[in-house]
């Protein structure tokens, strides 16, 4: 039986195929970008057959938000090794309503292209800003709380000018797929990088069908994976009967995490913070926005300081193949901005922000003792988090906002219950 698993693990590692080729370090002429202002691993745990012999062993490492764990991970060897390559075509690894997002092959590098332009105007901007928040606060928070990692925010790194598109278009539209070339709206933004090829084996075999899982070792889409994490929902007969057939954006409700043993109350916290700078920082209504979890940077996001021992440029600047799964937050097309001066509003704006999104924090209304365990997890780091903010931008007289805000989600959740057919949702606000 275990050589059969293992002769498997090397069929399964040969479908999968390489995590990503090779391309080029500036990947396409930019004599028509704007550019952006600027701060700027894939996780593998074992082998293939370690994948496979102990996939929720290998999912619970994975996931763990304090591992980071050396890997062998083929895009990891191909990220040390790129070089320029004029030549490179691009691959698409998501697809939305406000664009679809492709891949340069060996680079942290993607771009978002829309028809949209006021919708993908937003996602730069309020993207930007997002991110902006986390790095201005990341130190101190990282302070207040101990022995967490802040979620990430992708970095805009430059977009096409609407008076440059048809020139940029006619230079590189040979460089996307057949089909995907339609020209359109665009920027370049920092790429999340997908689970290691170990994890993407584990999921596989674990929560896919028997019968679908030979076709999903061998399509290259699901070498683009993240993970949704459903902190506030299990999985009913619904989501039973319909297992997702691709690892693009993989959704894991909360009786597969709890199934894994991962760190509920660690990743409620996080997402609690996350959610918080995005409303008090950002200043943001998070509608629509999107929590994953995907690999860690391989990039430094602050100036690298050598050990002080350290003999002259004997040290390597940064090791790709060591890094560790993080909580990223994208996707802030839908995005509005909150003022709190109207804040009768403005609380129904938030409101309707976290209740109509996917379920991925606690749910206040839930009875179970792991959902009412973590959700007091995130909501006391979201209050701690939020008044916090509210100090240091001399906002304290609006720290009982943060509360009222919080009460009106817990009504608005108990009222879900009584609308099972979610007559009850608004869009509009």
């Amino acid at each position: 039986m275990l050589s059969e698993k293992i002769r498997f693990a090397h069929s399964a590692e040969e479908q999968l195929g390489e995590d990503l080729s090779v391309g080029e370090e500036v990947p396409f002429s930019d004599g028509h970008y704007a550019t952006a202002t600027h701060p700027s691993p894939e996780v593998s745990i074992g082998d293939v057959q370690d994948a496979l012999i102990r996939p929720v062993e290998v999912l619970k490492r994975t996931f763990s938000i304090h591992s980071v764990v050396s890997t062998s991970s083929r895009f990891a060897d191909r990220m040390m090794k790129a070089t320029l390559n004029s030549e490179v075509h691009l691959n698409v690894i998501g697809r939305g309503t406000c664009g679809t997002v492709f891949e340069v092959p060996g680079q942290e590098i993607a771009f978002k292209k829309g028809r949209d332009k006021d919708a993908l105007w937003n996602d730069v901007n309020f993207t930007s800003m997002a991110c902006n928040a986390v790095i201005e606060t990341r130190s101190s928070l990282e302070n207040l709380f101990r022995n967490i990692s802040i979620p990430r925010i992708p970095v805009v790194q430059a977009w096409v000018r609407a008076e440059d598109l048809g020139q940029w278009w006619k230079e590189n539209k040979a460089r996307f797929p057949k089909g995907d070339d339609e020209e359109g709206y665009i920027f370049q933004v920092q790429r999340i990088l997908p689970l290691a090829k170990s994890s993407r084996i584990a999921i596989i075999q674990l929560y896919f069908p028997k019968d679908i899982r030979d076709v999903a070792m061998k399509d290259p889409i699901n070498q683009a994976c993240l993970i949704r994490p459903y902190l506030g929902k299990r999985r009913g007969e619904w989501e039973l009967d319909n297992t997702p057939n691709t690892l693009e954006n993989f959704p894991l409700y909360l009786d597969q995490l709890e199934e894994i043993g991962l760190d509920l109350d660690q990743y409620a916290v996080e997402m609690g913070v996350g959610l918080a700078i995005i409303h008090w920082k950002a200043h943001l209504d998070s509608m629509d926005v999107e929590f994953v979890i995907g690999s860690r940077t391989t990039r430094p996001e602050f100036s690298l300081l050598a050990p002080e021992n350290s003999k002259p440029f004997s040290v390597p600047p940064g090791n790709f193949k060591r890094r560790q799964t993080h909580l990223w937050i994208l996707d802030f097309d839908k995005c509005k901005r909150l003022d709190i001066n109207k804040w009768e509003d403005t609380r129904r704006q938030m409101v309707t922000a976290v209740t109509c999104n996917d379920p991925y924090f606690p749910d206040p209304a839930a009875t179970g003792l792991l959902e009412k365990r973590i959700w007091k997890c995130f909501e006391g780091a979201y209050v701690k988090t939020a008044i916090f903010l509210l100090k240091i931008q001399l906002m304290r007289k609006h720290q009982n906002v943060v509360h009222e805000f919080l009460e009106d989600w817990k009504k608005r959740a108990a009222e879900k219950l009584q609308y099972a057919d979610g007559s009850f949702i608004e869009f509009g606000y």
